[in-house]
């Protein structure tokens, strides 16, 4: 298989997992992506300043910031923490990657390791391993050391804290986030970091959220198709105000604070924008 980096599948997994990874991932358009990747790789990498927003221009996605202006004319120097919900997996993905680099600052994302197998990802990622052994609790640790430092020394870190993709618990029913982990907040609070809150619009198919209930496997093989689907479209952000240290630092333990976070975040979803207004108006 071309490029066998590029895929959910890895050597590690039963054989019949990866091979259900990579069957359905091919089935979803795996190879017109690679065909984009390698013109991306042979021709912006290394040439261009904002290569991820050369990616996104070469595979027609486009992102757009509803309700403000990017970057933000209000954002102070110092440690700062972009975070976000996690709708769809892959284009969520680089649309914060290509609205970090407009930033103009150094940034580095919180990934799944399965990603850093895609060479040009690991010079903007820290690792985070979700299997139960002591390997992946060493990278984890690892990963927070190491992104403490970056925080002090001025690198912008991007977090998902959910972790993983929004899912619904019924096929057509609203996509929720995975439990936000206290890493984040544990995160702002040693480096007193001012958070950047994002909120992306939309979510994955109704199939992906059926065969989430069931099947991990499957779940991750549907990745590269929801991110097929979605080609084309425009992924809109929004972005809150950031939130200065001093509004944190009087939270008792860092669940509130993520709590906190959480609800900044989720309160951008345009449904719930619009219930506010009208209660205003009632």
């Amino acid at each position: 298989m071309r490029h066998t980096e590029f895929s959910y599948a890895n050597p590690e997994q039963p054989p019949l997992k990866r091979w259900t990874i990579r069957a359905i991932e091919g089935l979803s358009g795996r190879r017109q992506l690679v065909d984009v990747y390698d013109v991306w790789k042979d021709t912006m990498v290394g040439t261009s300043e904002y290569i991820w927003n050369d990616l996104l221009g070469l595979i027609n996605l486009n992102v757009s910031v509803a309700d403000g202006d990017w970057p933000p004319q209000n954002l102070p120097e110092g440690p700062l923490v972009l975070i976000a919900n996690h709708p769809y997996g892959i284009g969520d993905g680089l649309a914060i990657l290509a609205l970090a680099e407009k930033l103009d600052r150094p940034f580095k994302i919180l990934i799944n390791n399965e990603l850093l197998k895609v060479p040009e990802v690991r010079p903007f990622s820290l690792p985070v391993d979700f299997e139960e052994t002591k390997e992946a609790l060493k990278t984890n640790m690892q990963t927070r050391k190491e992104a403490l430092r970056l925080l002090k020394e001025g690198t912008t870190i991007i977090v998902f804290p959910g972790g993983g993709v929004a899912t619904a618990a019924k096929p057509f029913g609203r996509a929720q986030e995975l439990p936000w982990k206290t890493f984040t907040a544990k995160m702002i609070r040693s480096s007193r970091a001012t958070v950047l809150p994002l909120y992306f619009d939309g979510q994955n198919s109704w199939l992906f959220h059926l065969v989430s209930r069931y099947s991990l496997t499957l779940r991750l093989s549907l990745l590269v198709r929801e991110f097929r689907r979605i080609i084309g479209s425009v992924i809109t952000a929004r972005a809150g105000q950031p939130i200065p240290f001093e509004t944190l630092s009087g939270f008792a333990d860092q669940k509130e604070i993520m709590d906190f976070l959480q609800t900044q975040v989720m309160e951008m979803e345009p449904a719930k924008k619009a219930d506010r207004v009208l209660g205003r108006r009632l």
